[in-house]
């Protein structure tokens, strides 16, 4: 039984691949796009440098210090809200923190 199914599966992935060999011809040339890159530059639409790259927005200061933070943290430890290692990681417990 199990060979007829390998036959099958082979005749099949043989029967599909000529349909997959094939492909759709190109539109456009090397040529054709080197035109279309050097027009784009010439236009200035390309960044020619580190300096002409838009600059990522600056992240907000935090209102909050690090000794606040870290009292924060030792204060959630303390309270077993955090486990300090991963045995204190209840196996039993992931289904709860699956993404639903």
């Amino acid at each position: 039984m199990q060979a007829k199914s390998v036959l099958a599966a082979l005749f099949a992935i043989t029967a599909a691949s000529p349909v997959f060999a094939q492909s759709a011809p190109a539109t456009k040339t090397v040529s054709d796009s080197q035109a279309q890159y050097i027009q784009a530059r010439n236009a200035g639409e390309i960044p020619t440098s580190v300096a002409a790259y838009p600059q990522a927005p600056a992240a907000a200061p935090s209102k909050v210090t690090r000794e606040q933070v870290m009292a924060e943290f030792y204060a959630a430890r303390k309270a077993g809200q955090i486990p300090q290692t991963e045995a204190d990681f209840d196996v039993a417990q992931t289904r709860h923190q699956v993404a639903k």
